[in-house]
């Protein structure tokens, strides 16, 4: 029987629905399990339960067989009022649709235990809990506080891994894998423990590869393992099938009798023959047919794709809870970000280098992203991290090995370019100014990207050092 405490919490919470198959062993068993928490509305399917008034605290399932379970669960996180609820099962289906539950019910006091948990930290959510992709994920896992996504092997997914939460929280059609990727590289989520990696192929990306063995002379399939005698009296060296005779082995060179290994033969290092060219090796070539695309690889061509368990970050709990912008920029902190003051002290030497040696050419840009918060109230969060991410991998393009990018803030960013010369600056500000025209949604809003720039043959004497250039700059981006 639940202790006092679990019973305060019990009658804390709304009503408990419990959705059963219509199976009689198993509605009968997680009667007796569940205890008092079927004492809520029973429903005998998934749209019953969806299409009640009620809102339940938590939501216990007692699937016929892991395939119902799945739907369930699938069904039940992609709904707007129940996806982000307590869902617990009565045992355990399989990796897949464990992924999407919070776990098994053992008793009621668990099941109460877990749905008070997350009703604690709920009201923290405000409005935030009926998000939609990737804000609701981090609502999720905001709600669940240390839950880890793991990874599911599946071998119908091209990528062999997918994490089943991310495809159901995730808006119809996004891809969950990409929507976690992009939440990881913004700082949302961190990475936990490694669970594999995989191989895969390098023009689709798809982990579905065939291993071959291939004759390293012809490339051929056709290979078969044979034995090879070598005879010390001619050295020839032949299948073991030719050395065989009435009596005895006999080398079809010579026709010297061998009757002891080590004295008369041995066995020959080659074990493997070609039946296409009649080549013979020791290690054949191990090559990798893509099941997708059907691209023939070496082994050393191959990708690799590691695939970790997911946990929200610090970072994250902040953006589930405040909705703050800020991490928008982790996407472009990802290259070439220098620390500011490595960045002053190299734009410092750069000015003192090109006042002594006229030919040493650099130049500085400030971009300053005048509209973000503007398009923060405007656009759905998910909208304003795309437009960011595929800004960022636009401007990613544009810069070299060489240049330096360093963020001040939420608004201006930096590009010290060695070696560039006017002309060259003038190209790469009209390509940045581009880039802004091409970061417009749907919605008609865009990126308004402010730039102001410097060229070190135009060196004003009233520039004294690197900071003072840059206040300079800011302000004439401003």
């Amino acid at each position: 029987m639940p202790n006092a405490s679990t019973s305060a919490r019990f009658r804390a919470l709304p009503s408990v629905a419990t959705l059963v198959a219509e199976r009689g062993p198993v509605a009968h068993g997680t009667a007796a399990a569940f205890g008092k928490l079927t004492d809520g509305p029973h429903f005998a399917d998934v749209q019953q339960l969806i299409a009640a008034a009620i809102v339940p605290a938590a939501v216990l399932l007692a699937p016929g067989d892991a395939r119902q379970a799945a739907t369930w669960l699938e069904t039940l996180r992609r709904d707007v009022r129940l996806g982000l609820a307590p869902i617990l099962l009565n045992r355990s289906f399989g990796a897949a649709s464990d992924a999407l539950s919070d776990g098994v019910a053992s008793s009621s006091e668990s099941a109460v235990e877990c749905a008070a948990a997350i009703a604690a930290r709920a009201p923290s959510l405000g409005q935030r809990e009926t998000a939609e992709g990737d804000e609701r994920l981090l609502a999720f896992l905001y709600l669940r506080a240390g839950r880890v996504l793991t990874p599911v092997a599946d071998w119908r997914d091209e990528r062999i891994y997918r994490y089943p939460l991310a495809d159901a929280l995730g808006r119809p059609g996004e891809d969950g894998f990409l929507m976690l990727d992009r939440l990881r590289r913004r700082g949302l989520l961190e990475t936990a423990d490694l669970i594999e990696r995989v191989h895969t192929c390098p023009a689709c990306s798809a982990g579905q590869l065939l291993f071959i063995e291939t004759c390293p002379q012809c490339g051929s399939i056709d290979t078969v393992e044979q034995n090879f005698l070598h005879c010390y009296a001619c050295g020839n060296v032949g299948a073991q099938e030719e050395y065989l005779t009435q009596g005895g082995l006999g080398c079809p060179k010579c026709s010297a009798r061998l009757r002891h290994i080590g004295v008369d033969y041995d066995r020959a290092l080659e074990t493997l023959a070609c039946r296409g060219c009649g080549g013979r090796f020791t290690q054949p070539d191990v090559k990798a047919r893509c099941l997708q695309c059907s691209k023939l690889s070496r082994t050393d061509e191959l990708a690799e794709r590691r695939y970790y368990g997911l946990r929200l970050s610090a970072a994250g709990e902040l953006a589930a809870r405040t909705g703050q912008v800020g991490d928008l920029f982790k996407l472009m902190d990802e290259f070439s970000q220098a620390h500011p003051e490595y960045f002053t002290r190299t734009l410092e030497w750069l000015l003192g280098l090109s006042r002594r040696h006229g030919e040493v050419q650099f130049g500085l840009i400030c971009l300053r992203f005048a509209n973000l918060h503007l398009l923060a109230a405007r656009l759905p969060r998910h909208r304003l991290a795309q437009m960011f991410d595929a800004l960022a991998q636009r401007l990613r393009a544009l810069i070299r090995t060489t240049d330096l990018f360093m963020r001040d803030d939420d608004e201006y960013c930096w590009l010290l370019l060695p070696q560039t010369s006017p002309a060259g600056m003038g190209i790469l500000l009209e390509r940045i100014a581009a880039l802004s025209e091409a970061s417009m949604p749907d919605e008609g809003l865009r990126i308004e990207i402010a730039t102001s720039a410097f060229s070190s043959v135009d060196t004003d004497e009233g520039i004294t050092d690197a900071r003072m250039l840059m206040g300079n700059l800011r302000n004439r981006a401003g």
